[in-house]
């Protein structure tokens, strides 16, 4: 009867035997370990490298934090409960995004070690390739959960960490990122990835929901459970097509991830009116096979879906924002309701303003309360993407259409928009020779892939986002003015961070959100913030407020003094997006040149330079005519 090694001595053999012997460990570790290993050896990384826990530069935080949205609304409230359970216990917990950098952070107060403190930051890039060796990069790269205990990173300096790790998939399949805990003391590997996955779980539920289903169904294990699954989940619209499966789902339907459009009766041998007739009719739970074979109990997860209503797959019934929509600004709240009114009539909405004012927030907004909100938000920025790509990005390629071309083809973000809204933000910054094919489509409703001569056919609804003057440019030659009319079947104008008449609440809102409610502002702090400027607008908000919660003490009243020292400094007036006033001078000159500069940007405009000032109207009048009768 052979001897049950120890972990110790396993991790130890396992380094030996691959380090210094060059061979494989097998059933030494776990294989994603050793995977990971192999993968760091090819980079050519030093074992023995110094380990720097760096954070990415401002705007690339900024730009983090937007592409991941929906990850972090997702997360935030599963993470915030896994940190204050685990916390006592001397965890750290991180959520990364899918290439390894950290979304969010939440450090435990018995944790003392420095290296796990500098790693568990916001914006930090802990990719393997990076850092070598983790259980983040482990659990993104096999799709499961992952224990990464001290000498089982690949570098030396890591050997101080001790995490678990697990995947967030998302309804399409796709990783998103990971949830991770760490500490410097040993694993208690049971709970320690019974916790990760169960959070990893909670937040992928959360995802399922946030498709906004007109059915979500549960699949239970035996034929008479009345038990609801949590994990196993079907997102379906009210055609029943599938929006979106839980990843246990996707285990037993043998679909991992696919672009592939999926009705209910491509998984199940029941028809979708039988199931929601059974359903309207209270006959829970309904049984149903799999192709596979396999056989479920289904019973509805949302009350609503026993409020069914006759379909007709010719003429779905429209869903619209309703009346009532509130963003808080009265003025985008109306434009957001006519907007609603034009895309049921087929419209395309353009909407303007500024970069960082929330145009895709708007546009994901109005696809929810479309009549296709069924279907995908397909979203591309124009900007982003090297012209050299956009193309193939838009419109797919065929078999062989260029050296590298995937096998078989591949669909482009038009296709996968079809039956849903396609989103192009940045359109300004649209190619000419990509306009002209653009104005194909929407005139033809057909797309051609690249290295193909076959139309296909589709149907999406179009939002379009831009900073530029978009009229401008086509007088100047840089944007066709066919497309233009094309895509501005209605328009919407998003005001600066700093010209919302609800920018006190919405300081207020967004401080609650990011911190879970465990942040107040100091009233002076809350006056400061809303005579600044806010020249990157919303993304510069939520930039600021998670510099001062990270910068602030647990349980403290957030004050200037935690903000950016651009938002901060006592002794600079900022009034406009690029300039600030010369701090040299007398008290009352100052005030001078601080009105003279705000009313030459609002083009002498009282009431909005009174506005941008902080100050009432009556009170710059006074102040002006006081200054004007003292002189320069």
């Amino acid at each position: 009867m052979n001897a049950i090694i120890p972990a110790d001595h396993r991790r130890a053999k396992a380094r030996e035997t691959f380090f210094e012997h060059g061979q494989i460990p097998t059933g030494l570790i776990d294989d994603a370990i050793v995977n990971s290993w192999q993968r760091c050896s090819a980079a050519s990384k030093n074992v023995s490298e110094r380990v720097q826990f760096d954070t990415v530069s401002r705007s690339g935080l900024l730009e983090l934090m937007d592409s991941n949205q929906i990850l972090l609304e997702a997360a935030t409230q599963p993470l915030e409960q896994l940190g204050q359970t685990v916390n006592g216990a001397g965890y750290s917990v991180l959520l990364t995004d899918d290439k390894g950098v950290a979304l969010a952070a939440r450090r435990s107060g018995r944790c003392a070690n420095t290296l796990i403190n500098g790693a568990f930051r916001q914006g930090v890039n802990l990719s393997e390739a990076t850092i070598g060796t983790s259980a983040m990069s482990c659990a993104v790269s096999e799709r499961r959960p992952v224990l990464v205990s001290g000498v089982e990173h690949y570098l030396h300096a890591n050997r101080v960490f001790n995490c678990a790790a697990s995947p967030i998939v998302d309804p399409m399949g796709r990783v998103l990122g990971a949830i991770d805990i760490t500490r410097g003391n040993p694993l208690e590997p049971g709970s320690a990835l019974s916790l990760v996955q169960q959070c990893s779980a909670r937040v992928e539920r959360q995802l399922m929901g946030m498709l906004s289903p007109w059915l979500m169904v549960s699949l239970g294990w035996e034929q008479n459970d009345l038990r609801a699954s949590g994990d196993l989940l079907v997102a379906l619209g009210q055609e029943g097509q599938v929006l979106g499966l839980s990843p246990r789902v996707r285990e037993l339907t043998g679909l991992a991830s696919t672009d592939e459009r999926l009705c209910f009766q491509d998984l199940f041998d029941l028809r979708f009116d039988e199931l929601v007739d059974g359903f309207r009719g209270r006959k829970q739970p309904m049984t149903a096979r799999m192709h596979s074979g396999l056989s479920f109990s289904l019973r509805p997860v949302n009350t609503d879906a026993r409020k069914t209503v006759r379909r007709s797959s010719a003429n779905p019934p429209a869903k619209r924002l309703p009346d009532s929509t509130d963003f808080g600004d009265p003025a985008i709240s109306r434009q957001a309701t006519l907007a609603g009114r034009a895309m049921e009539k087929g419209l395309p909405v353009l909407i303007l303003g500024e970069t960082g004012t929330g145009k895709e927030v708007m546009a994901k907004s109005l696809h929810s309360g479309s009549m296709s909100s069924s279907g995908t938000f397909v979203a591309i920025n124009c900007a982003a993407i090297p012209e050299s790509l956009i193309e193939g990005e838009l419109f797919g390629h065929a078999e062989g259409a260029y050296t590298g071309a995937r096998r078989g083809g591949a669909p482009g973000k038009i296709e996968h928009a079809d039956g849903g809204t396609l989103f192009l933000d940045e359109i300004g910054d649209m190619p000419l020779g990509l306009q002209s094919r653009l104005l194909r489509v929407l005139e033809t409703r057909e797309v051609t892939r690249l290295g193909s001569a076959t139309p296909k056919p589709v149907r999406f609804q179009l939002i379009c986002a831009t900073h530029r003057n978009l009229s401008e440019a086509a007088q100047n030659g840089d944007f066709r003015e066919d497309l233009l009319y094309r895509i501005k079947g209605m328009t919407v104008r998003l005001p600066r961070l700093a010209e919302r008449s609800d920018l006190k609440n919405f300081i207020v809102d967004r401080c609650r959100v990011l911190t879970q409610g465990s942040r107040e502002l100091s009233q002076d702090c809350l006056d400061g913030l809303i005579r600044y400027d806010w020249p990157g607008n919303v993304r510069e908000l939520i930039y600021a407020l998670t510099h001062a919660d990270a910068l602030a003490e647990p349980d403290e009243v957030l004050e200037l003094c935690h903000f950016p020292e651009e938002i901060a400094a006592p002794t600079t007036v900022a009034v406009g997006s690029n300039r600030t006033v010369n701090r040299g001078g007398t008290l009352k000159s100052l005030e001078r040149a601080v009105i003279d500069e705000a009313l030459a940007i609002e083009g002498g405009n009282v009431s909005r330079a009174a506005k941008r000032l902080g100050i009432g109207r009556a009170t710059l009048y006074r102040r002006f005519k006081a200054g004007s009768e003292n002189g320069p």
